[in-house]
């Protein structure tokens, strides 16, 4: 791609060039995927990954910080993707340049080193930039009329917290750090206006673009909206790298710089279709923008789904793809589309790069998958556009968009898009109705009763308790500790949850379980049911088996804790072996086999995995060779503690989707085998797994697939199953045990040649019968009826007689009934002439079989239907009725 001067590589790196020469750290952008944020489906602002810094709460090697962060921004306040496409400016991924002060620097240094990148580094024309500050803040605005130079008249104040407009005004919420903010805005030109000539403020057209937003944290806002100044004053900037390049690049449209155009160049060039044509453009800007959404969330771990931001990103693509089909690709194109994407970008943010085998496949099997149903929903929004205008209302309903969303897979918005193109709207609210419907069924399909957790926990004087300072746990050395009892909070019955320091129970964590056990002293014990994470360490669930937990004084005794040791164990076998598993699908299915999931308790280990398709046999029994072979080995299990998180990652240890790691972690590492983050218990040697052993694989999502397994004394119990069943095959088969699979093939041609034998035998049968039936034919309105009762020994026997009377009757009908298992069962056969002239099995069957109390259906030359056994002559009757009726 171009490194010129003006290119938006060069535009990036002299951003972060800039800060890094005033002591700015620069830091790597975090992934799109938050791992720490539950509030966020996606990072959506370079302040994300900052929080706990502007906060107070976390402490680090740098006070001054500088990125170029990814970002998306789909939903909720943050919601763009109505506008992408159709101005130059939204975008549902973005880059979004910053700079930090976390208690350093201030609003002085922050203003002016801004000012000196726009006009000295970038050289935009000073004369057009304009600057907005909150209406109060007489600081900033003396810094940028005093200090950088910039005229009065060119400085707006907004915003007025007292009538409600936060304008030039950030907050974290409605509570909490905040403070004002102040924007830089280029003017670009009276010809963007629109007829509007109204001041910075107060326009909404595109002539005044935004370009750099300066945030001071300046104070603490309380539920009363007080104001309070904050100990520590922060500096939070934010500047969208693709409007700055847009400007550099002397376009009006994002869509017009070297962001965007390598891609819009590829889609006109692969589809054929005319950039000029203004709905033709919007599609390719719309495509544009939602592959490079879709690259960089699947490389950062994101994957289409039916919910959450799974959902957001299927939305994503399909509308994509259904612009896609308005430009004329017929089949799957966006993953193709992603490689320009990947070629763009990957210098800068290598992980696309690193990941475009696996982004690749995902967007193409989502592909595929939505344009199997596409026609389908495209020709019953059709339909349900004609009834619209049919109705005079001209709106799809909720009803109907819901129907196309849970049966097609058209998300709303998309429907929305379609019906706009035809003059039509979407009743969004009728829609959310239906939705909530099905979320109230599946709610009520899910309820389970539980009992009342709400008690509140008691700590003990002069204890911590657990959700205040972290438990000690040392459940890595020793299956036995002594300790106390510093928190205790009831739940029903007999049991309670506790807290103990230290502790040797571990709490579940990376999909190993917690452990059980018990814990004991003088007059008191305590069966360990489960344990889980608390606030600050592992709470125990436990069942009081003896003694009591009413008073304080139960603090003061000395306790003994101690883990069963059966279960741990058994865990730990099943642990490691997860670890031997995930680098044998690395090694023998691809890098893009990486954990979606995982369970390991003393029973099983479950490993879910990314990869599209069944893996087959062949490959599974490589698999479980593979990881033998390493248990074999007996190599030793090296737990390696408090490394610094870049270290780890030097020694390429592979980090855990949707973990949280700090700055230093543990790592556990198989000889050469397998390096891994890991918080969990292991075996100190592969020998001790015993054996492994794969007992299944399935699908358990869109392009994840599941491994479950067994190790040790399950393994061992697995075998002796086997065992016995291949004893027991060989015995009932008088043949040893690799002679087996012969003697089945041997009695399976036995088999295949009785039932050829026996079905000669049931068409000449049927034959004898068929031609005294023919020749006892009666006629109805033209046409030969063959009404009767016959013996038939099974399923089979009948429906060869079916076969047989509707080739003897040459033109006609038949109507068989006869019992089968205590069961009433009709069949009615048409000829093919009679079926081109309208008469039809399906139709026939019903009145017939109504007449003895059954029901049925089939094809027009064949029908079938079950009745009451003591009513088929009634049925029998019923079919010149039924025959006459259908020749009208």
């Amino acid at each position: 791609m171009s490194t010129s001067p003006e290119s938006s590589q060069a535009i990036r790196q002299a951003f972060l060039d800039f800060f890094a020469a005033r002591d700015h750290e620069v830091v790597p952008s975090a992934t799109l995927i938050p791992q720490d944020d539950p509030t966020l489906l996606f990072t959506n602002a370079g302040m994300n990954q900052f929080k706990a810094l502007l906060l107070g709460a976390e402490r680090r090697s740098y006070v001054r910080a500088t990125d170029a962060q990814k970002c998306m921004r789909v939903s909720g306040k943050h919601n763009d993707l109505e506008a992408v496409g159709r101005d130059g400016r939204h975008h549902t991924f973005f880059e979004m340049l910053g700079n930090w002060s976390f208690g350093d620097y201030y609003k002085r240094e922050a203003i002016e080193w801004a000012w000196e990148f726009l006009t000295k580094v970038m050289q935009l024309d000073e004369s057009k930039l304009l600057i907005s500050v909150y209406k109060d803040d007489d600081e900033s605005f003396q810094i940028w009329n005093e200090v950088v130079g910039v005229p009065a008249e060119r400085i707006y104040r907004l915003g007025d917290l007292e009538k409600g407009d936060e304008e030039n005004f950030w907050s974290m919420g409605d509570t909490g750090p905040c403070g004002p903010c102040t924007e830089i805005h280029f003017d670009q030109g009276p010809e963007l206006a629109l007829g509007d000539d109204r001041p910075l403020g107060e326009n909404d057209s595109d002539r005044y673009l935004e370009i750099w937003n300066l945030v001071f944290i300046q104070y603490d806002r309380d539920g009363a909206g007080e104001l309070s100044p904050l100990p520590l004053q922060s500096v939070d900037t934010g500047m969208g790298l693709e409007r700055l390049v847009a400007l550099k690049q002397g376009v009006t449209s994002n869509y017009g710089s070297d962001l965007f155009t390598p891609i819009i160049e590829w889609v006109a060039k692969e589809s054929g279709a005319d950039p000029s044509d203004s709905e033709k453009k919007i599609s390719m800007q719309v495509i544009a923008d939602h592959v490079r959404a879709m690259t960089f969330a699947v490389a950062d771990g994101g994957r289409p789904g039916n919910d959450g931001r799974g959902y957001v990103l299927r939305r994503i693509l399909r509308r994509a793809v259904r612009h896609g089909r308005n430009l004329g690709f017929g089949g799957p194109f966006l993953y193709r589309c992603a490689e320009v994407v990947i070629e763009q970008m990957g210098d800068h943010y290598t992980e696309i790069r690193e990941a475009r085998d696996h982004v690749q496949r995902v967007i193409k099997t989502e592909e595929e998958r939505f344009l199997e149903t596409l026609d389908r929903g495209l020709q019953k929004f059709e339909e349900f556009a004609a009834e619209a205008v049919d109705r005079g209302d001209e709106q799809i309903t909720g009803a109907q968009a819901f129907m196309l969303h849970d049966t097609f897979g058209f998300p709303v918005d998309l429907t929305g898009v379609i019906a706009e193109e035809k003059g039509l709207t979407v009743d969004d609210e009728g829609f959310k109705v239906e939705m909530e419907k099905q979320r109230e069924r599946a709610r009520a399909a899910g309820k389970f009763k539980a009992g009342d957790r709400g008690e509140e926990w008691h700590w003990f004087a002069g204890e911590p308790g657990a959700d205040r300072d972290a438990v000690r746990f040392v459940g890595y050395d020793s299956l036995r500790a002594e300790t106390k009892l510093i928190g205790v909070r009831p739940l029903d019955g007999d049991q309670y949850e506790v807290s103990i320091d230290p502790t040797p129970f571990y709490a579940e964590s990376g999909g190993q379980v917690g452990d059980t056990g018990v814990i004991a002293g003088k007059g008191l014990r305590l069966e360990v049911l489960d344990t889980q994470p608390g606030g600050g360490g592992a709470v125990s669930t436990v069942r009081v088996i003896e003694g009591s937990l009413d008073g304080d004084d139960v603090a003061l005794r000395d306790l003994v804790a101690e883990v069963t040791a059966g279960k741990r164990l058994s865990t730990i076998r099943n642990h490691t072996a997860t670890h031997l598993l995930h680098a044998a699908l690395h090694e023998h299915v691809g890098e893009h086999a990486t954990q979606a999931g995982s369970l390991v308790n003393e029973d099983k280990l479950r490993f879910d995995f990314h990869h599209d398709g069944a893996l087959g046999k062949d490959l599974l029994d490589t698999l479980e060779a593979e990881v033998n072979a390493q248990i074999l080995q007996d190599f030793q299990v090296t737990k390696h503690v408090d490394v610094p998180i870049d270290d780890a990652k030097a020694m390429g240890a592979v980090a855990m989707f949707g973990e949280k790691y700090g700055d230093t972690v543990r790592v556990v590492q198989v000889a050469d085998v397998s390096t891994e983050f890991c918080g969990g218990t292991h075996c100190d040697h592969t020998g001790q797994i015993g054996t492994f052993r794969i007992v299944g694989e399935s699908a358990v999502a869109a392009g994840v697939r599941r491994i479950e397994a067994v190790t040790g004394a399950e393994a061992v119990k697995l075998a002796q199953r086997e065992h016995a069943i291949l004893r027991g095959l060989s015995e009932k088969l008088s043949a040893k045990p690799d002679e087996i699979s012969t003697r089945i093939a041997s009695l399976q041609d036995e088999i295949k040649d009785l039932r050829g034998q026996l079905d000669e035998a049931r068409k000449a049968q049927a034959g004898d019968l068929v031609g005294s039936l023919v020749a006892d034919a009666r006629e109805v309105a033209g046409v030969k009826l063959v009404a009767t009762r016959v013996e038939a020994a099974d399923r089979g026997s009948l429906m060869t007689m079916a076969d047989e009377l509707r080739d003897g009757l040459g033109s006609g009908v038949g109507v068989l009934a006869t019992v089968l298992g205590g069961k009433g069962t009709l069949v009615v056969v048409v000829t093919d002439d009679l079926v081109k002239d309208g008469v039809r099995a399906g139709n026939l069957i019903k009145p017939i079989a109504a007449a003895a109390d059954g029901r049925g259906g089939g094809k027009p030359h064949l029908a079938q239907a079950g009745a009451d056994a003591a009513k088929l002559d009634a049925a029998l009757d019923a079919a010149e009725a039924a025959l006459e009726e259908a020749r009208d």
